[in-house]
């Protein structure tokens, strides 16, 4: 596999968010992903107003302190400083400060989960304003990317009398107006193992085939079950991109070009 697999969102910094609980079990998580292939971690703590205050300067030093551990201990793995963003209405007046993706003019950012789509256009013109555009994380975890579901015609009704599911319209689907506006989206490769469930699995599966995701990210917030998690990911991304389709997403050959 290499060693040049980024993960784009990581909860591995230590006692900072919903991650991971000390030093010993960042360690373990960073053996893990660099044991996997990833030669770059995004350390991306939740940054919620009320809830998780990890501002880009803490987690700045978070990153260097971890990194002076993970060299100490021989892991071979570079970290990088970022935050998930959460999209609430105190988001803009972060905007100026936040931590992008890399040095990109991406910023990593989670939609609540139970939310519509009215909160997204607007997000995306008030990045626009500061010369940034939102990676949203995970999609296929939010209920405002489900795809639409067409009405049933003809080609329906032979699906429904074959057994088969109606296919489901991304052509006039959220995400993917998004996407021409210039979002980019980022999967988690726990949804293509199944391990949020049935539904979720679908549906990165269905964005993956479309190809709306611009790279990926383990999401990883414990160590226990972490390489399981990665291997059934890959395999099930594999299963649909090919090796050298899959390499490039998991580098984020995508993203690096703006696609």
């Amino acid at each position: 596999m290499g060693s040049d697999f980024v993960d784009y969102h990581c909860h591995l910094l230590p006692a900072l968010d919903d991650g991971a609980v000390d030093v010993k079990e960042s360690l373990d998580m960073a053996r893990t992903l660099s044991s996997f292939g990833f030669g770059t971690v995004h350390c991306t703590p939740h940054l919620i107003r009320g809830g998780y205050e990890n501002d880009p300067g803490r987690v700045v030093r978070a990153v260097h302190l971890m990194q002076r551990r993970l060299d100490d201990e021989g892991i071979s793995l570079r970290l990088v400083p970022g935050n998930e963003h959460y999209l609430d209405q105190y988001l803009p007046e972060m905007l100026p400060k936040a931590l992008r993706a890399g040095g990109s003019r991406y910023l990593l950012v989670e939609v609540p989960f139970h939310s519509g789509p009215d909160l997204l256009r607007p997000m995306v013109q008030t990045f626009a304003g500061h010369g940034l555009s939102p990676l949203i994380a995970h999609p296929e975890r939010c209920s405002a990317f489900d795809p639409v579901r067409p009405a049933v015609g003809l080609r329906g009704v032979l699906s429904l009398v074959l057994g088969k599911e109606p296919e489901l319209d991304l052509e006039h689907a959220e995400i993917v107006e998004l996407k021409r506006l210039g979002c980019r989206f980022q999967g988690n490769i726990g949804s293509f193992a199944g391990y949020y469930g049935y539904e979720v699995r679908e549906r990165a599966l269905l964005f993956l085939r479309h190809g709306l995701y611009s790279c990926v990210g383990s999401d990883g917030h414990r160590s226990e079950k972490l390489w399981e998690m990665l291997v059934a990911g890959y395999a099930a991304i594999e299963s649909v991109l090919g090796e050298t389709e899959t390499g490039e997403l998991m580098r984020g050959v995508p993203l690096a070009n703006g696609a």
